[in-house]
């Protein structure tokens, strides 16, 4: 891949050099892109569905495949049971979670009103 990169690159620069220095009107050019471009296009469909063993024959043969783990895969069903075990077990989380804040914060102002008073008594 590291040869065909650099190869691409020339090949797109010399493409628009061409194009940019070529003795023809732009709509010349235009018309003759549109015409190579069409006939590319006409020879890749021919190729694709004219042949036996031909990308599309490969395509099939895989969407086949496909088709056929995806039949012997378990049903979804399980995986939606985890998800809502999962959300249970998250909700019960938070819930002890902000239940040890508010009990922190509690012994947090237990603690502050205590040193209030302990700073008010010795005065």
């Amino acid at each position: 891949m590291a040869t065909v990169k650099p190869f691409l690159i020339g090949a797109v620069a010399g493409a628009a050099a061409a194009l940019l220095l070529a003795p023809q009107s732009g709509e010349q050019t235009r018309a003759l892109v549109t015409e190579k471009a069409g006939a590319v296009a006409s020879e890749a469909k021919d190729f694709g569905t004219g042949l036996p063993g031909t990308a599309q024959d490969v395509l099939k043969t895989v969407q086949d495949k496909g088709m056929g783990l995806v039949g012997g895969a378990a049903p979804a069903a399980p995986a939606t049971a985890d998800a809502d075990e999962l959300r249970e077990k998250i909700e019960a989380a938070r819930q002890r979670i902000a239940a040890q804040v508010m009990a922190n914060a509690e012994e947090g102002k237990a603690a502050a009103e205590e040193t209030v008073e302990a700073v008010a008594a010795a005065e």
